[in-house]
């Protein structure tokens, strides 16, 4: 009953829709939604045939295209896919056909087949990529690409490529957010990352830093079972550390711990 009261809740609750996954290897699939919320709605992924895993999607074999909706529901889609998958982010691939494969976040694929520089890709984050030319692209929530221009920036300086941020090799940070915009953060005084996940990272100095929906950069106030250097499985809106204990990252980002009734140690497939 709890389960069935809660997907209602969901689904008619428009601000929170889910982000990411994460698989047992037992094959039970949970979500994350927008708000930090973790659910169960008695999804399976054969882990053993997972061949591609991204933020919001994942493939299964070389056929069945899999997505996350806003209310934390999963699609499985047989339709046509590449024969390799040459880079990837949090919502898109890129296929070695040349052909741009966007989740948005209703969990429908826009391909964008027409536009000759995605052939180009050659480096990739979260929710950008960069072209032999030197061009960055976004991605944005709802499916689209963008080309963005940054006053300043050198997309051959990028060093660090993270989930919605990337640093340079000068040391500066930039956020993306996701409507597409990047944000240059040079007035803040960051560290070098040196761990990275979706919508968060740890620098040098052992601070957690997190990027909302909208580009900000912030140092949340963290739960107080929460140590750094036990960070183990980092994932695009969550980690899990060494003794199998959960966190959620929320689009506004704030850090939560969350409880479920799984042993979350046997944890086989991060969404990233």
């Amino acid at each position: 009953m709890f389960k069935f009261v809660l997907f209602i809740a969901v689904a008619f609750c428009f601000s929170a829709f889910a982000q990411s996954y994460f698989v047992l290897e037992n094959g039970v699939t949970l979500t994350v939604d927008y708000n930090g919320y973790v659910y169960d709605f008695g999804h399976y992924t054969p882990v053993t045939r997972v061949t591609v895993k991204g933020g919001q999607y994942l493939v299964e074999d070389t056929n069945v295209l899999v997505t996350v909706d806003e209310r934390g529901g999963l699609f499985r889609k047989y339709e046509m896919l590449p024969k390799q998958v040459i880079g990837k982010g949090l919502n898109y691939f890129v296929g070695d056909n040349g052909v741009l494969y966007l989740v948005d976040n209703l969990g429908f694929v826009n391909l964008i087949q027409d536009d000759p520089k995605i052939k180009t890709a050659k480096k990739f984050g979260g929710n950008y990529f960069i072209t032999d030319s030197d061009e960055i692209f976004t991605t944005t929530l709802t499916g689209q690409h963008l080309a963005v221009l940054v006053e300043g920036l050198k997309p051959s300086d990028i060093l660090i490529y993270g989930g919605n941020y990337f640093m340079t090799n000068r040391g500066t940070l930039y956020t993306v957010s996701n409507d597409g915009r990047i944000f240059d953060r040079k007035q803040d005084r960051v560290g070098i990352i040196v761990k990275k996940g979706g919508n968060y990272f740890v620098d040098s100095m052992g601070v957690i830093y997190t990027i909302a929906q909208d580009g900000a950069l912030k140092v949340p106030a963290l739960p107080v079972s929460l140590r750094v250097q036990s960070m183990a499985k980092l994932g695009s809106n969550y980690f899990l550390d060494n003794a199998g204990k959960l966190f959620t990252v929320d689009k506004e980002g704030n850090v939560f711990e969350r409880w479920i009734d799984y042993d979350l140690k046997t944890t086989k497939i991060i969404s990233l």
